[in-house]
């Protein structure tokens, strides 16, 4: 408690300072509200001026400090101490080790030169400095969303290798290869293509990737979850896609968890033989849409982490074209419940999540060849971006 005191009073001090309102550093008044982290870490002052602090401190130590004190998702430190929602001794030991270790290194750009050298030159001060320089966000719905990415592409992972009775891998084989399965893999194929078009240029992990089948999407999403993107001060509009894409994952994660968990059920009752005639051809309506399923949601994982790298490319929009971006991510998060109610186990529609996905996957191709997603206009010159 006396260290995040010390730390506001501290950034306070820096706050008035730089910013030329040294009145700000009094306690609150009749005319005058005190000033409050959430002052010192806006974007711009109450007059409309640009805060100088998050320049001057940079970009990692203003996520770090967005990270521990204001994001919803993020521990809120402050917050839930003042407002008595945990006691200082359930105070989490690992929250106060990485306030202290930042209060340390944002230290030593305040004492003395000679000071600093000193203390720089040991080891343990060394990586405390090398990790703050290096921090990135966890708690903002851009990281939340790829370490949301990363969390179902892992769950996928698992459906290869759920085992299939040989009686029924048989019997299976005569259920594959309909037209509007066949269909919806051309489409797959087709988009995925066209996703790998636009993996970023600059990393040399995604060269040669043109005849990359689907399933080795996943040693590309933890590549593209790596990439870092701005979270600072992010404008209503991205926030906005952010929270479709969260909800899109949520959904595809909470697929992949009924499909693992229906599958082992079915199967287990499968080898005892205890399925009636019914379960059984809906164990193998099943077993034909997983192999569809993954593969498509592999896709959407995919989709979902070009347009985080893209994100800010939301600004070229007009506002017609951002409506229908919305629209369009709208309509695939509804492909996505529609999919988890679907694959419940209160329902278990196999057969129809075929026609969804068949749906779902004409409309990703419509609206790519528009080029209107932001992957899109991250490709085209700036001329070409819409005012």
């Amino acid at each position: 408690m006396l260290l995040l005191m010390q730390l506001e009073t501290g950034l306070r001090t820096v706050f008035a300072t730089i910013n030329k309102c040294p009145r700000r550093l009094l306690t609150a008044e009749s005319t005058a509200l005190y000033t409050t982290f959430d002052e010192i870490l806006a974007k711009h002052l109450n007059d409309g001026k640009v805060n100088q602090l998050p320049l001057f401190l940079g970009e990692p130590a203003m996520e770090f400090l967005w990270d521990f004190l204001n994001h919803q998702e993020g521990p809120r430190v402050r917050d839930r101490l003042s407002h008595g929602e945990v006691s200082l001794p359930g105070f989490p030991k690992e929250i106060t080790d990485q306030l202290l270790a930042f209060s340390v290194v944002l230290l030593l750009r305040f004492v003395d030169e000679d000071v600093a050298s000193v203390f720089k030159e040991k080891a343990a001060v060394k990586s405390l400095v090398r990790l703050a320089e290096g921090y990135s966000a966890r708690f903002h719905p851009l990281a939340r969303l790829k370490k949301q990415v990363l969390s179902c592409e892992r769950s996928l992972r698992v459906w290869p290798l759920l085992p299939l009775p040989e009686e029924a891998a048989r019997e299976t084989a005569g259920l594959e290869g309909n037209s509007e399965t066949n269909a919806c893999n051309s489409l797959i194929l087709r988009l995925t293509s066209d996703l790998y078009h636009h993996l970023p240029e600059n990393h040399c992990v995604f060269t040669g990737l043109d005849n990359l089948p689907i399933d080795k999407c996943p040693r590309l999403l933890p590549e593209l979850c790596s990439i870092r993107v701005p979270t600072l001060f992010c404008p209503r509009a991205v926030l906005e896609v952010l929270a479709v894409l969260q909800n899109i994952g949520r959904r595809c994660a909470q697929v992949s968890r009924q499909v693992a968990a229906s599958w082992e059920q079915r199967h287990q009752q499968w080898v005892e033989k205890r399925l009636r005639s019914r379960q059984r051809r809906n164990y193998l309506c099943m077993s034909s849409s997983v192999k569809l399923l993954s593969p498509t949601l592999y896709l959407i994982l995919l989709l979902i982490a070009l347009e985080l790298v893209n994100i800010h490319m939301v600004h070229g929009k007009n506002a017609h074209e951002y409506q229908q971006y919305l629209k369009f991510l709208k309509s695939l998060l509804q492909y996505t419940e529609n999919l988890a109610a679907h694959t419940s186990p209160e329902k278990n529609k196999w057969v129809e999540t075929v026609r969804l996905t068949h749906t779902a996957l004409q409309k990703m191709r419509a609206f790519g060849e528009k080029e209107q997603m932001l992957m899109h206009l991250a490709k085209k010159p700036a001329g070409e971006a819409a005012p």
